[in-house]
């Protein structure tokens, strides 16, 4: 067994437009790292670095790696603790799972150094009850895809229950603007109650989603990323957003959409694309709106690694 591990977990996007906490794509980068070892008890960080770390605890109660390998200690039963030193590749705020990310690497971490015993399930519940603690919810879209990897649909939560789909091969691209959105906020705005047209239209569009992804047709995909109850809620709270998604679609994109609760958006392309283009276009749109932004191109990834043991 060992005694040392190193592993990551990817940043993912969450609802994909109309899969409002149900579906979710892991990317394959960026990522964040997490280096575990044992300890006599309880769980000790030691250091955060990377991007967005001074803003991020040390305390193990507060940060969502610590709190997730906690509660994967205590689903273990193990007698022993771990020191942790995190690496952030994912930024905070920017709306594609950095808390998850983290969360599922602390877990999945303490699963591998005391023998893997732990299920998908209890390592999702593990992370999920992190964010719980760090965003106020306990939700699972974000964190299902960041261990399992792909294209990820949350069909039940009590139990949980996720199905996983290998995407077929796309460029996401990541459209990040100097504006961080809590999650709490984003969620704060959403409307109690939804207009029957709206609902059934949801639906409609997320199930063709994954029929579109069953025959390999991200045209359908990309035509069916449209939201019809959160995003609208909460683009007001993201300046320039349907000007970013309009320039991305104008650029070449198959679809575009609010990444989670924002306040990112990304877009998806046929894998031989123009991102260059369509990730320009969107960061000009941003800036024409006073935002910074920064862009991400990457394929879907494979969710947690094993990077190194010891």
């Amino acid at each position: 067994m060992s005694k040392m591990v190193k592993v990551s977990a990817p940043a993912t996007i969450a609802n994909l437009g109309p899969g409002f906490d149900v579906f979710g794509l892991a990317l394959s980068h960026p990522f964040d790292v997490v280096e575990a070892e044992k300890s006599e008890g309880g769980v000790e960080i030691l250091e955060v670095q990377g991007v967005g770390a001074q803003g991020i605890s040390k305390d193990s109660g507060k940060n969502s790696a610590g709190i997730a390998a906690s509660e994967a200690l205590r689903l273990i039963g193990a007698a022993g603790g771990v020191k942790l030193k995190i690496q952030k590749g994912v930024k905070p705020g920017g709306g594609i799972g950095s808390s998850s990310a983290s969360a599922v690497a602390g877990a999945g971490a303490v699963n591998e150094l005391f023998g893997g015993k732990l299920s998908a399930e209890q390592l999702i519940e593990a992370a999920a009850r992190a964010e719980e603690k760090i965003a106020g919810t306990i939700h699972y879209d974000n964190v299902t895809p960041a261990l399992v990897g792909g294209f990820t649909i949350v069909t039940s939560t009590k139990p949980l229950q996720f199905f996983r789909l290998d995407p077929p091969p796309m460029k996401v691209v990541v459209a990040q603007p100097a504006l961080e959105l809590p999650t709490a906020l984003g969620r704060k705005v959403l409307p109690q109650e939804v207009m029957l047209k709206d609902a059934v239209a949801n639906v409609a569009k997320a199930s063709t989603m994954v029929a579109a992804l069953n025959a390999g047709d991200l045209k359908l995909f990309g035509k069916c990323m449209v939201d019809s109850i959160a995003e609208l809620a909460r683009a007001p709270l993201i300046p320039g957003f349907f000007d970013v998604k309009w320039a991305a679609l104008e650029a070449g994109a198959l679809g575009a959409a609010m990444a989670g609760s924002g306040p990112s958006v990304f877009a998806i392309l046929e894998p031989d694309g123009d991102a260059e283009a369509v990730a320009g276009a969107m960061k000009e749109a941003f800036e024409r709106a006073g935002l910074g932004c920064e862009t991400i191109i990457t394929p879907p990834g494979k969710g947690f690694q094993v990077l190194r043991r010891g």
